[in-house]
């Protein structure tokens, strides 16, 4: 693919995760946020839109070096599935979290998200040491993201106040 080409397929494919993403977690993202109990260091709502932003550029960048690598075809669109069924799976979360309101299993939907990441990152390495060395700082930010699924579910899973300022 030419370098117009992977930045333009790139770019369409985080633009429609982002629409996917917007779609499962709704209109009511500030209300859910206000009515949970957030916490120790838990930013608030215009970080969480800011670390989207950086995201959807770290991923946008990793999907176009996949576009132009010349080398392993198999392995590029592997590549290429892993990171579209993390971009799903990452809407579906929002699905989770903000509709469903289920904070349990966003927790766990969350926990389990590293194991793709790691594949990931050992698809990247294997192919693009640039695109590999991008995602280290989602890495660290995944740890802290797990973590703080966790916290948000305990500051969380006994009040039923919260329960019933997040309802529909």
């Amino acid at each position: 693919m030419t370098s117009a080409g992977g930045l333009i397929a790139a770019a369409g494919v985080c633009a429609v995760s982002a629409a996917l993403e917007g779609l499962c977690a709704g209109r009511r993202v500030r209300a859910v946020f206000a009515a949970l109990q957030a916490p120790r260091f838990s930013p608030p709502l215009s970080v969480w839109f800011a670390i989207g932003l950086l995201y959807y550029a770290t991923f946008g960048f990793v999907l176009y070096r996949l576009f132009v690598h010349p080398g392993d075809r198999a392995l590029v669109r592997g590549t290429v599935a892993l990171v579209a069924a993390m971009m799903v799976l990452n809407a579906s979360w929002n699905l989770i979290f903000f509709r469903a309101r289920n904070l349990f299993a966003a927790w766990i939907m969350g926990s389990a998200a590293p194991i793709p990441d790691i594949l990931l990152l050992l698809c990247l390495r294997r192919l693009d040491a640039l695109a590999a060395l991008a995602l280290l700082p989602y890495l660290v930010y995944r740890a802290y993201a797990v973590w703080w699924g966790y916290a948000v579910w305990i500051a969380n899973r006994d009040d039923r106040r919260a329960s019933r300022r997040m309802a529909p």
